[in-house]
């Protein structure tokens, strides 16, 4: 049944390829521009890496995973589902099966291009590390869509805001994160609390340092679990 639901979260994703296209074919524009900039491998490995991996986890949970459950919500193909052993548990771990492989992929593949366009050593970089952080990252994302996706009563409205949270949390919180340095003490502070900060911080720590402050890795198990117990317990076949 597991690897039912696996599968019809992969044709779910291969369903819809513009959402592969923004998250998976931006950030290699991206790296191909900054390659004629002046931009170095160490803008790179700070910046552009733990950046757009972010990204493409963002829009992997959000513009795929929350909203193709709103449109089967819509549709009333959940319906179905009710009549089956399956449960929310086993419909949203799936939806984080099928998404990681699709995520792995590019990882393997976005790291290999900025390598040979920037140079970048990869001897120092502590693999497993980030790539650990980068499961969390997703798992923490995946739910608070699948929240955003199950909270409001009307299918309809359910996609509306998706989209609303996924910018708001993309441009307010990415954009606040990667100039948080501009920002009074007490406004870092509050920033580094949000979601986008949080996994662009520890990826960029796992990337450069080889480790991860501690309050990250709370905060961010934190949110995977409260998010987590909250889409399990609003989760709507219909």
């Amino acid at each position: 049944m597991l690897k039912g639901m696996t599968k019809y979260h992969l044709l779910a994703l291969l369903r819809e390829p513009m959402n592969l296209v923004f998250g998976f074919a931006l950030p290699f524009f991206f790296l191909f521009l900054g390659a004629t900039g002046d931009e170095g491998a160490e803008v790179v490995s700070m910046v552009f890496i733990p950046m757009y991996m972010t990204i493409a986890i963002m829009v992997l949970c959000f513009t795929d995973s929350a909203m193709s459950h709103a449109y089967a919500r819509q549709i009333k193909f959940l319906r179905l589902l009710r009549m089956t052993p399956i449960k929310p548990i086993k419909y949203i771990f799936s939806g984080i099966l099928s998404r990681m492989g699709a995520l792995c992929i590019f990882t393997v593949v976005f790291i290999g291009v900025a390598t040979v366009l920037y140079d970048l050593n990869l001897a120092r970089i502590n693999l497993l590390l980030f790539i650990a952080v980068m499961v969390l990252i997703f798992a923490m994302f995946y739910v608070i869509g699948m929240f955003t996706a199950n909270v409001l009563k009307g299918a309809k409205n359910s996609q509306s805001l998706v989209y609303v949270v996924f910018f708001a949390l993309l441009i307010i919180g990415g954009n606040a994160a990667i100039q948080a340095h501009h920002l009074p003490e007490i406004l870092q502070t509050l920033v580094r609390f949000l979601p986008p900060a949080q996994a662009l911080f520890a990826l960029q720590s796992a990337w450069m340092e080889s480790s991860v402050p501690l309050w990250y890795i709370i905060g961010m198990v934190a949110y995977t679990a409260v998010f987590g117990l909250l889409s399990l317990k609003i989760f709507k076949f219909e």
